[in-house]
Order: structure tokens, then sequence, then C-alpha cells
């Protein structure tokens, strides 16, 4: 029987379904191989933990036969492998099949505990704010259900509609997140949270996945990459939340074509540096494209 807490991820969808998703709830990433012993008596405790905490972490599992560039570009050496991101960042980590209590005491180190994620107390609140309890608890479903509904009574009402992509970003639903930004309303276009948003998926529909990061990367460095394969190592680069590697590839190809996709460089180091926001490295990769074009 399927878990709504448990899902397989791969590099395409490892943005969304770990680093947007642990932006609001903890998630738990297991590295692991078909022909790897502790991984399947590991995988059990995880999967029952999964489904005893509801949503007090989600877990994503990795297989690294079939995604081995994923698990070089995250530095496993080891397998299982188990990472747990927080806030889109990895914040601890353990190798080996560990026993249940030893993998509860380093979820509680986090503040992640059973029992402790309910369904949030709908009487008497703003739908907006049940759904962003919702959100965050990773009841995705639970969350979208009330923000269509919402939605419905206020089509044009720009925190709901932002929520909706938040949640659908988090779902991988691409569709909906760009139904949801066409409709949203022109003053809220520039807010932080709708430029991260737009950011994110400038690279999530522009990935092909049909091009291999490695293939890309080696072509590159043999001085052999089209402007389109430079293009799209950049864009691999940012799905799998590696900014300094995607801008030095925009970069690279902004001084050999600029005409490339209408300035398609250009294009994209803009939109890495509103999906960063306020973080300080689109500061240095926007000085760094200043001092390109100028």
């Amino acid at each position: 029987m399927s878990s709504p807490y448990i899902a397989d991820v791969t590099a395409e969808t490892f943005m969304t379904e770990v680093i947007e998703r642990s932006m609001h709830t903890p998630v738990m990433v297991d590295f692991w191989a078909e022909w790897c012993g502790p991984c399947k008596n590991l995988m059990p405790i995880l999967a029952k933990l999964a489904d005893d905490y509801q949503g007090g972490f989600f877990l994503a599992k990795v297989d690294t036969d079939a995604e081995q560039a994923l698990a070089q570009q995250a530095a496993i050496r080891s397998l299982p492998t188990v990472m747990l991101f927080v806030g889109g960042q990895p914040v601890d980590q353990f190798m080996g099949a560990l026993p249940e209590g030893e993998i509860k005491a380093l979820l509680a180190k986090h503040g992640i505990e059973p029992g402790a994620t309910g369904a949030p107390d709908a009487a008497g609140q703003n739908p907006l704010e049940v759904a962003r309890a919702y959100f965050e608890l990773g009841k995705l479903d639970a969350a979208a259900e009330i923000l269509r509904a919402a939605q419905a009574e206020d089509p044009t009402n720009a925190d709901v509609l932002l929520l909706m992509a938040e949640v659908a970003l988090a779902a991988a639903d691409l569709e909906t997140v760009s139904t949801v930004m066409k409709i949203l309303p022109e003053d809220a276009q520039s807010r932080p949270e709708a430029l991260r948003i737009k950011g994110i998926m400038t690279f999530a529909q522009a990935n092909d996945a049909n091009l291999d990061l490695n293939e890309l990367a080696q072509a590159v460095a043999d001085g052999q990459a089209s402007s389109l394969q430079r293009y799209q190592l950049g864009v691999k680069h940012a799905v799998r939340f590696d900014y300094d590697q995607a801008a030095d590839a925009f970069l690279g190809l902004m001084m050999r074509d600029r005409d490339y996709g209408e300035d398609g460089a250009k294009t994209a180091l803009i939109a890495l540096c509103d999906l960063l926001g306020e973080d300080p490295k689109a500061t240095k990769i926007r000085r760094r494209m200043f001092s390109l074009l100028h």
C-alpha cells in the first residue's frame, strides 16, 4: 500500500520533492541500491517511521544505481546513507542500518517528534491559515483542496494564489503552478515569493530529461559543447540546487554566445537571482554578470 509520506525521487524531482518540500516539512533522503543488504534491512524501519510520524517528516528514496549522477552530487560514499534536509539544506546524516530507536533520537535532535502533527483545527479560522498549517505539515492534498475553495470565492487573492503555487510546486505539479502564476495579479508578480517560484519554474520547465549532466559537463570540459549543451548544463545544476555551478555554466555561455535563446544566458542568470532572493550568492552572481556586461 502506498504512503502519502514516502516517494521515489529522481534527479528531475529532487528539487521539488526534497529541497522545496524541506522548506516546510523535514525530508529524510534514503540513498539505497537493490544489491545492498543493509539497505533492505533499513527500508522497512524508515517506512514505518514515516507512517508513524504522520507527516512529521517526508521520506524520499533515491535508487543510486538509477540515479548515479545525483548520488555523486550528494557525495554518497557508502550505502545506505540517509540525509535529513531542513529549510532546503542537509542538516544531519547517518550511514548504515541504524535501529529504530537511534533514528528516532536523530529526529528528536531536530525537534521532529511522533504524534506532533495532527490536523489543524479549522473552526473559526481563516481558510488561508488552515491551508498553510496543512502545507507546513506536508498534507498537500488537504491544503490544495482548501485553497481551491478559497480561490473560487476570491479568484484574484494574491496570498491564496501564491500559496496554491507553493503547494503545487511541493507536489511537483508544474502544470498547476504555471496556471496559477498566469492569473496572479500584476501587482503581486514582483513579490519575492512570486519571483522565487518563477525562477524555479524557469529551470524545471527548461530541463531536458533526455540529456545527462555528466555528458554535458564532459563536453564543456573538452571544449566541444554547443550553446544548447552549455545552457542545459546550467539548467541541470540549477534543478539540483547547485547554484554556483549553474551560474558558472550560464556565465560561460554568456561570454561565448549572447545570441543563444535571445540572450538566454542573461535571462537564466536573472531567474537564478530571483530564485535565490536575499541569499548572498545572488549578489555575487549579479556582480559577475555586471562585469561581463560592462
